[in-house]
């Protein structure tokens, strides 16, 4: 008898699903569906054909780099697989087919994307892609001077208003947390020690193994956070909360995206362009201001959570040049 049966592959099938983030879960579906429609689109297979040939994976690449032919990529748009014609990013392009290489290893089969053809054409298709001067569309950083404008919309006193004050500074303040962070906050991790509080993190991006690391939430936040606690009556369940138009405080949380709109919601009326801010502004501008006052880049990080220094010192030196002495040597 097989010591790996049907009940014990449903286990395992059950224990990875679990294991898998629900946002990464929905970007794999997503990737895996676009795929497949493309692949009936071109004309090579209405069905999953698996495992994927090299060489239909270096085409998906060419023909998402350099352009669709025109009636694919209408055909994509109008079938809902595709929201405007044009040309993938290569941020886009490099997610997908990475996509289709766990998805090949989940399967127990081999990646396409370690056959030697495949691999130099992502790897021409990156070099090409800046060569033409793409670069990643970031959005801009939440930093001091911006966050106080924000915040100075919030003065009228409304429940939306304590709200949104409370959830900009515990963004900022706790290390610069992801927009789902925030979404996600519990009063079950929160705990108040004088005038300070402490919320420990769970699972994060950084942290899948939810050893949850504890973060200080104090000053302005701290009061902020204290203000609408108190007039909002949450002492259980999600932080923050949507409200209605009557002032009714929702009994669950709120969405990622959410967070998102608050952010340019509060840009808008600051007199900011909103697209150029989202939720990952409050993070960016976190590691940023610290950079620009003076401040440790490992200090930050570890509020911030990041693991590595590469990404949290590409933000901390744009913060930091700004005072770089060397900038003024030739007068």
């Amino acid at each position: 008898m097989s010591v790996f049966d049907d009940r014990a592959s449903e286990k395992v099938r059950r224990l990875l699903d679990d294991g898998t983030p629900p946002n990464t879960k929905r970007a794999y579906q997503s990737d895996m569906r676009y795929f497949w429609a493309w692949c009936s689109a071109i004309g090579w297979t209405d069905e999953p054909i698996l495992p994927v040939p090299p060489e239909v994976v270096a085409r998906f690449i060419a023909d998402h780099l350099e352009g669709l032919e025109e009636d694919v990529d209408r055909d994509l748009v109008e079938r809902g697989f595709k929201a405007r014609l044009g040309r993938h990013a290569i941020k886009t392009i490099d997610r997908r087919v990475s996509t289709l290489s766990s998805y090949h290893k989940a399967k127990g089969l081999e990646s396409p994307l370690a056959d030697p053809m495949v691999v130099q054409v992502m790897s021409k298709a990156r070099k090409a892609a800046a060569r033409r001067g793409e670069r990643p569309k970031k959005k801009k950083a939440v930093v001091r001077s911006v966050l106080d404008r924000m915040l100075e919309t919030c003065e009228a006193g409304r429940l939306l208003d304590v709200r949104d004050a409370a959830l900009l500074l515990f963004g900022f303040s706790s290390g610069g947390r992801r927009r789902s962070e925030i979404a996600g906050a519990m009063m079950e991790s929160l705990e108040r020690v004088d005038d300070v509080y402490l919320y420990r993190l769970g699972i994060t991006k950084t942290d899948q193994d939810g050893e949850g690391a504890t973060i200080p939430v104090s000053g302005r936040a701290a009061a902020a956070l204290s203000r609408w606690l108190e007039v909002s009556g949450v002492d259980k369940g999600p932080i923050f909360r949507g409200i209605d138009r009557h002032g009714n405080v929702s009994p669950d949380g709120m969405s990622d995206r959410t967070v998102a709109r608050i952010v340019q919601a509060r840009a808008r009326l600051a007199g900011l362009d909103p697209m150029i801010f989202g939720g990952h502004s409050l993070r960016s501008g976190f590691i940023t201001e610290a950079g620009l006052q003076g401040k440790s880049l490992l200090d930050a990080m570890a509020l911030s959570g990041h693991k590595t220094v590469q990404v949290a010192a590409g933000y901390h030196q744009a913060g930091s040049a700004l005072h770089n002495s060397t900038s003024t040597l030739a007068g």
